[in-house]
């Protein structure tokens, strides 16, 4: 009994919440760490009061000591409301909480930037080398893994590497979904905290690979071929890596199309898809999409996505305006002759993606782009 209750009291910093609310500010006495909040979500605070999103918030968490972490994030000192609410709030962790508040703001600020500096390398490459741009995507990704494991921020440095990797040949790709596969699964923090990644502070998805992304790496996924699947889907979807089942059923539908029969490959692609979420799950295997999955929520989950997508497209006339044009982009692609393989299966993908994901306007943008590319190209 006596080693019992030595056991108790001297229990790690990792255990749970001593309550289920956190304070506001970065106090003595526990936790530290930052909450990010979507809009109008709510961080229960433990004078009885509450915070309204969105942003993030400084936050101390009583009976805890370090920085606070929580499984449904993977970023030290970072966590969201609901690991407040279903007590998943850990401590232990090692960050340098107010550096990772400026980091993730400095990175927040470039995120129109970025875009901007990114979109015109793929378009003048799309335009004048087209075998280069289907390169530019998976550089730009891991310039942005590269300066986020050396924790700079600089736009410069990721457009320098990404011109410089433009210029690798294809079958440098089978090295890069390697080692992004192996990044994702050893130190996820590298990509949440990248410039070209999951934009943690937005509340919505901390780790793993976002829309954005898999519409970057969609074509070089499809240069390589049938042989490159199984790399490729183990790093989109795996929960342990990319955590992506829209992206995991976006680009089976794309494999469906360069299997030599298709339409009995597309029958196959729902019931690989969920069979690949089930063993992920019976493996350890945990993220949204698990939960999903074998929750039963699936079809909520998709109606919830639609009209996100809605009114991520239609939010702002500016916004509408640009993904028109890139839909117009992609309709000029599908009805063009001759007909290829490669293109045809990444329309395709797009098309599933616009319904499985929930941001159709960075799958219009960057697929515009990138399918002009992959037509030049091939």
């Amino acid at each position: 009994m006596l080693l019992l209750a030595s056991l108790a009291l001297n229990a790690p910093s990792t255990a749970r919440a001593a309550s289920g609310c956190v304070r506001l500010g970065w106090i003595q006495g526990g936790a530290h760490g930052l909450v990010a909040l979507r809009g109008g979500e709510r961080l229960p605070i433990c004078n009885g009061g509450a915070v309204v999103g969105p942003g993030l918030v400084a936050v101390t968490a009583p009976g805890l000591e370090g920085s606070l972490r929580s499984p449904e994030t993977r970023v030290d000192g970072l966590v969201g409301a609901t690991a407040v609410s279903a007590g998943t709030l850990r401590g232990g962790g090692h960050a340098n909480v107010s550096a990772l508040r400026s980091r993730l703001e400095k990175t927040r600020a470039n995120a129109m930037r970025l875009r901007v500096v990114l979109a015109t390398i793929l378009i003048a490459l799309a335009l004048f080398a087209p075998r280069r741009a289907i390169m530019a995507g998976p550089a730009a990704i891991a310039a942005g893994l590269l300066l986020s494991a050396l924790g700079w921020t600089s736009l410069t440095l990721l457009a320098l590497l990404t011109l410089l990797g433009s210029l690798l040949p294809w079958r440098a790709l089978w090295l890069f979904f390697a080692v992004y596969l192996v990044v994702l699964v050893a130190s996820p923090e590298t990509q949440s905290l990248a410039l070209l990644g999951p934009h943690p502070w937005g509340g919505g998805r901390f780790y793993g690979i976002s829309n954005e992304l898999e519409t970057l790496l969609l074509a070089p996924a499809l240069v390589l071929g049938l042989a490159g699947a199984p790399l490729v889907l183990l790093t989109i979807g795996w929960s342990r890596a990319g955590a992506d089942g829209g992206g995991l059923l976006v680009y089976l539908a794309a494999y469906a199309r360069l299997v030599p029969r298709p339409r009995l490959a597309i029958a196959g692609v729902v019931a690989l898809a969920v069979a690949f979420v089930v063993v992920d799950a019976a493996t350890g295997g945990s993220s949204h999409v698990t939960h999903s999955v074998l929750h039963g929520n699936v079809f909520d989950d998709l109606w919830h996505r639609w009209r996100v997508s809605w009114h991520g497209a239609t939010g702002a006339w500016g916004r509408g305006l640009v993904s028109a044009g890139c839909l117009l982009v992609l309709v000029a692609l599908a009805v063009r002759r001759p007909r290829k393989t490669l293109v045809d299966a990444f329309l395709i993908a797009i098309a599933v993606s616009l319904v499985a994901n929930d941001t159709p306007q960075d799958v219009l943008f960057w697929g515009a782009i990138s399918g002009v590319a992959l037509r030049r190209a091939v």
